[in-house]
């Protein structure tokens, strides 16, 4: 067995590698429990408590394991209390406080309540202009029709369910209802080609608002207003079959009170169920019933304003315009019956 010898100045270089693991450890063990302290420190700075820097094991570390600090036995550091480091948390976390770059942000301290932004006004838009209204079919329209959400297409048809800024497959549909009604029944009609759902789409029933407004301002002798949509989101279009072709279901929406003033919804819930009786009794299957949901729709400004939808993004085109043809009978002979009924209006 071979004896390894060590030189006294081996000796000295192993020994002072020892000391500078030691010391390595030691200076590990202090920063790590200063940097704990600190946080402590600055939560409690923070949720405005007093806080000091009770920091005895890192002082301790430092006066034996750092001579060279200039720390000696029995010495204390200075700022060991901590309000340096309090005084400067504290004023960081003022809310008055901009760092270089940056706008004035709520305090962390701010409630729930005092951070909730109030919601902005609403922008109103500018009315559309009469040009963009297409000229009644004849004098002393009956019927007006336009399209709150112009975006809405049908996917098969037209490859996509919505052409923002454009008037997509609905706006095709409502021209197929206003010249049915007009030329196979003798209906006269206005219909509305104002974009209402673009650029801001949060703003659509209010613009069609004006632009309804505007319409029946101008045809007093409107009877029946319309708002051509299509659903979306069915698993499987709605369609039915009627004298031998497929066509789109429709789904009658009535606005209620439940959220804005609207005393006299009550009057276009009646029609619009005379309106699917009269669908169940020329074309059963066509309609899908009459809905009552909490929006308005703009319905408040006339006692026969409905939602009509025809399909949904899943139908064709086709299918959907052959709907609103088998619609404009439907409701051209409602209107004959409101006019036997009260012959002055």
């Amino acid at each position: 067995m071979r004896i390894q010898v060590i030189t006294s100045r081996q000796a000295r270089a192993l020994g002072a590698f020892l000391k500078g693991v030691l010391l390595a450890g030691l200076i590990i063990m202090g920063l790590v429990t200063g940097a704990w302290q600190l946080i402590q420190t600055g939560s409690q700075v923070l949720s405005g408590s007093p806080a000091r820097l009770p920091m005895p094991l890192l002082e301790g570390i430092l006066r034996e394991g750092l001579p060279a600090l200039g720390l000696q036995a029995g010495e204390a550091p200075r700022n060991t209390s901590g309000e340096a480091l309090t005084t400067a948390l504290q004023v960081l976390a003022s809310p008055l406080v901009v760092l270089p770059g940056q706008e004035k942000t709520p305090s962390l301290l701010t409630t729930e309540e005092e951070y909730v932004q109030p919601e902005p006004p609403v922008e109103e838009s500018p009315p559309p202009a009469p040009s963009e209204v297409e000229t009644p079919s004849s004098k002393n329209p009956l019927v007006a029709i336009y399209n709150t959400h112009n975006a809405e297409s049908y996917q098969p048809s037209e490859g996509s369910a919505k052409f923002p800024g454009k008037n997509g497959g609905v706006s095709q549909v409502a021209a197929t209802l206003a010249d049915s009604l007009s030329k196979d029944y003798g209906i006269p009609v206005v219909r509305s080609t104002t974009i209402h759902d673009y650029p801001d789409f949060t703003l659509a029933y209010a613009n069609s608002e004006k632009t309804l407004k505007r319409m029946l301002a101008a045809n007093p002798s409107v009877l029946v207003a319309l708002d051509v949509h299509r659903d979306a989101g069915l698993p499987s279009p709605p369609v039915v079959e009627i004298d031998g072709q497929k066509v789109a279901q429709v789904l009658i929406i009535v606005g209620s009170n439940a959220r804005l003033e609207h005393p006299n919804w009550r009057q276009n819930e009646a029609f619009a169920r005379q309106l699917a009786k009269k669908m169940d009794e020329l074309y059963p299957g066509l309609c899908l019933g009459v809905r009552v949901q909490e929006g308005r729709y703009n319905q408040h400004l006339l006692p026969r304003a409905l939602l009509l939808e025809f399909g949904s993004d899943n139908n064709t085109l086709q299918e959907a315009e052959g709907s609103a043809r088998l619609v404009a009978r439907v409701l051209a002979a409602v209107i004959k019956d409101l006019r036997q009924e009260n012959p002055a209006s």
